[in-house]
């Protein structure tokens, strides 16, 4: 129980230093906020859904730059995001990160930007 208590301290002081990103992708047209503990997805298809997570699990890549590369995972799903220059092919809008997002058996590509506040 100690350890468990441990370990929900220690995610949520992680999550409270890291970065909040706003990510999109296209054909089909989704969206994804990643915001404090919480992973918001959005998919503009014909039944507009809208699915709240809480994330369990943020892992920057080992060796780089906290942001830089992470993992974060979700009970249903998970979002892998990369620096690196990003074009979503449908506008003239570069972004700072790449991002794949995986729910289920649908695996869906991306670009994002941190958000401002």
């Amino acid at each position: 129980m100690k350890k468990t208590i441990a370990l929900m301290s220690m995610l949520l002081s992680l999550s409270a230093m890291a970065a909040d990103y706003s990510c999109s992708g296209t054909e089909p047209f989704w969206d994804l906020k990643i915001e404090g503990n919480t992973v918001t997805f959005n998919e503009f298809m014909a039944d507009e859904t809208t699915t709240k997570e809480e994330i369990i699990s943020r892992v920057d890549a080992q060796g780089l730059a906290p942001d830089f590369a992470f993992v974060v995972e979700t009970k249903n799903a998970k979002a892998t995001i990369v620096t690196g220059e990003c074009n979503d092919g449908m506008s003239d809008n570069i972004y700072e990160k790449h991002i794949m997002y995986t729910t289920g058996n649908t695996v869906l590509y991306g670009c994002c930007n941190e958000i401002t506040k």
